[in-house]
């Protein structure tokens, strides 16, 4: 630990741990506190894991409470980053199996021990399932983000990701030129199997992941980290067959950069115009019953627009990274 890290320990037990959980965090101490409470709920035991938070230095007080019965440790880095953050968290640790989340998901009481259950030596990684959390369910539509997982990637998302401690020593853990929450993760997994380690999709071990709201700025704002995608394939080209055709992150990029096509032949040919047009449109709409009603209708429609301008900042950060590492991601 170095001069600008200090550490804060609660709970008791002597017992060296089977599992250490690792969570960075930058205020929100709110969601961290949630999900605190679910892990000191956690079937496993709170004496067989332990559980290590990570906050930057300019996180602000009042601190969460933590629960009397769970082992946790507080850690706080000099440098904000996740890779970072999760890289002082991980390297605190003892136990053989380091698990990955994120301070805005809940994990259900089972979490651990399936994940416990799924161990298969120093080679394996564990990828769990993750939906929205069903309370917030509600607020998930228009710009409002959460993580849906529910079948084996290779984004190695680590609001559920479980590594052999001895596996994050051979890769050295996160690569911390990745500045922002965006693509570290899905890097450090990519190196792994790169490495020759396995990967074990558990989908039992389920996290329930915040549906977070976002006004139009705030989404602007968040869409810079995207450049962290186009970081990866820079390092891994291999990696583009998981995305849409190869060179596309979202297939709503696809459609409209189509779209945009199709209005510049809006005079010379209306019909041609509106074939272009139409699948941009169409994927901008919710069709889940709660939003997909006249009042719902009615609400996204109006929502085109703020659709728009975030999709087009999206397409812009994608193509100037691009530009910066010499390979075509839009």
């Amino acid at each position: 630990m170095s001069p600008n890290e200090t550490e804060q320990a609660t709970g008791s037990g002597v017992q060296t741990p089977e599992i250490a959980v690792v969570i960075a965090t930058r205020n929100r101490e709110t969601r961290l506190a949630f999900a605190l409470e679910a892990l000191a709920a956690q079937t496993l035991g709170t004496e067989r894991f332990e559980v290590i938070v990570v906050r930057t230095a300019d996180s602000l007080e009042p601190f969460c409470e933590v629960p009397p019965t769970l082992r946790t440790r507080f850690f706080v880095s000099s440098v904000a980053g996740p890779a970072v953050q999760r890289n002082l968290g991980w390297r605190a640790a003892e136990a053989p199996l380091i698990v990955f989340t994120d301070d805005d998901c809940r994990p259900p009481a089972d979490w651990l021990e399936r994940l416990s259950d799924a161990r298969d030596g120093e080679m394996t990684m564990l990828q769990g399932r993750t939906e929205p959390d069903p309370d917030e369910a509600h607020l998930y539509w228009g710009l409002a983000r959460s993580w849906v997982i529910t079948e084996e990637n290779e984004w190695y998302a680590t609001c559920n990701m479980a590594y052999p401690r001895a596996l994050l020593e051979r890769l050295e853990g996160f690569d911390e030129r990745f500045p922002s929450a965006w693509g570290e993760d899905t890097d450090l997994g990519l190196r792994a199997r790169e490495l020759g380690a396995s990967q074990r999709y558990v989908d039992d071990a389920l996290t329930r992941h915040a549906v977070l709201s976002r006004s139009l700025p705030k989404a602007i704002r968040e869409a810079r980290r995207h450049e962290g995608s186009v970081m990866v394939v820079a390092r891994h080209p291999a990696y583009r067959s998981e995305l849409c055709w190869r060179y596309f992150a979202h297939v709503r990029h696809a459609r409209l950069l189509l779209a945009l096509s199709g209005l510049l032949a809006v005079r010379s040919s209306p019909k041609i115009s509106a074939m272009a047009t139409f699948p941009y449109l169409w994927a901008s709409f919710d069709l889940r019953k709660p939003f997909f009603n006249a009042r719902g209708i009615a609400r996204q429609t109006a929502h085109l627009p703020v659709r728009l301008c975030l999709d087009l900042t999206e397409v812009f950060v994608f193509a100037r990274a691009s530009v910066r590492e010499r390979v075509f991601l839009l």
